[in-house]
């Protein structure tokens, strides 16, 4: 049964959206070990970088989660629409190998609270 997404409550503040982002462990993570591993590693990282440097997101990074079900492996933030980021992000080696898997959803916070100095902007 899928149900519809909670409405966001009525702030009596001023709110920004972002797009988030989720990394989680992939179908085949536990395929891959060693110098396989690392490559697919190693192309990742250089793959997010590049989205980062480009503007498509404003900060991404790793995260070390110790839930074995659903292992969160990283997030990032940016201010495209989440079908567009996914677009992007599914280009990722580490997830079209299955390594990792990608989600989007809509951030909402208050204005201001949150800035990113070092991000490239549209």
């Amino acid at each position: 049964m899928t149900s519809a997404p909670l409405p966001l409550p009525k702030a009596d503040f001023e709110v920004e959206t972002l797009t988030l982002v989720v990394l989680y462990q992939g179908p085949r993570a536990s395929d891959y070990t060693g110098s396989e591993l690392e490559r697919l590693l190693q192309e990742h990282l250089a793959f997010t970088v590049g989205l980062v440097r480009k503007g498509r997101l404003l900060s991404a990074g790793g995260v070390v989660d110790p839930d074995t079900k659903w292992r969160v492996t990283g997030i990032g933030f940016s201010t495209k629409p989440p079908d567009e980021v996914l677009e992007l992000v599914r280009q990722d080696p580490s997830i079209k190998a299955g390594l990792e898997s990608v989600k989007a959803a809509t951030y909402t916070f208050p204005k201001g609270v949150l800035a990113f100095p070092r991000a490239v902007r549209d």
